[in-house]
């Protein structure tokens, strides 16, 4: 089945916390996923997966009177590496100190590599984002970010486009260690390839000595977004082999929203 043929109607919501408030620091939540979702993960069939772990980290300023920018983490689909929530902890303190809430989520549920795909990990961010709606309204027209780390950073890209399409305010793609470009391709499959989504800045993150994801990886992915008519795509390059390094994040999460404030002029 194509995704853009699951993701077309995805007005659906899953079952809310009771709204208690949104508070500084790092919280955990069992969130129930409702038979839309669980049909959405499965593809048109009920996913096994009936509850997703979310884990929301807020900044010590948290104003919900303010306005604020979502960073959604996803981790990769290697079955020893998918937690998502283990990576939003390491990317938790930069993230907070730019000033964003970040959220993850994991299935409860054991699943397989084969298991842990797109409209799984939409189902789970789709949980997160409720649960961070019941607590704080302003969710609800937040900006957000999509980002993570290898197979991470290939779900970020495809969820980046998933959320635009449903008419979500996606102000960035934080994506390292990056060797294929899901970035270009969903935007493609899910139509999105208008002078809105180009603006999208994306940040690629390249270590040096990574094997995995080359610098040359990440060289022709930023060629092939630019030939697409991306007009905001970057690269830093880190002295590093393939692993997590949240320190260049900050500079991504900076860069979204100093273009989200002051986009560039059309040319």
């Amino acid at each position: 089945m194509r995704l853009v043929a699951l993701f077309t109607p995805l007005l659906v919501a899953s079952a809310p916390l009771a709204a208690t408030g949104l508070t500084p620091g790092v919280s955990e939540f069992k969130v129930e996923l409702p038979r839309e979702i669980r049909t959405l993960a499965g593809r048109g069939q009920l996913s096994p997966v009936t509850h997703a772990l979310v884990t929301i980290a807020v900044p010590e300023n948290f104003d919900a009177a303010r306005d604020w920018p979502v960073l959604i983490v996803n981790a990769t689909f290697i079955v020893e590496y998918h937690s998502s929530r283990r990576l939003l902890r390491a990317y938790a303190a930069t993230a907070l100190a730019a000033g964003w809430i970040t959220i993850a989520a994991d299935p409860a549920e054991e699943v397989s590599a084969e298991q842990d795909d797109v409209p799984l990990r939409y189902a789970l961010d789709k949980a997160a984002l409720s649960a961070l709606e019941a607590l704080w309204p302003g969710a609800r027209k937040a900006p957000l970010a999509c980002g993570g780390f290898s197979g991470g950073a290939m779900f970020s890209g495809w969820l980046a486009a998933v959320f635009a399409k449903e008419g979500r305010n996606v102000i960035g793609m934080y994506l390292a260690g990056l060797h294929y470009n899901t970035a270009l391709a969903a935007a493609r499959q899910l139509d999105l390839l208008n002078e809105t989504y180009r603006r999208v800045p994306v940040f690629l993150q390249s270590g040096l000595t990574d094997e995995v994801a080359t610098t040359a990886d990440h060289q022709r992915v930023e060629r092939e977004l630019h030939r697409a008519g991306f007009r905001n795509v970057r690269i830093e390059y880190f002295p590093d082999s393939h692993v997590v390094n949240p320190r260049p994040l900050g500079m991504a999460l900076d860069w979204f929203l100093e273009l989200a404030t002051h986009p560039a002029p059309s040319r």
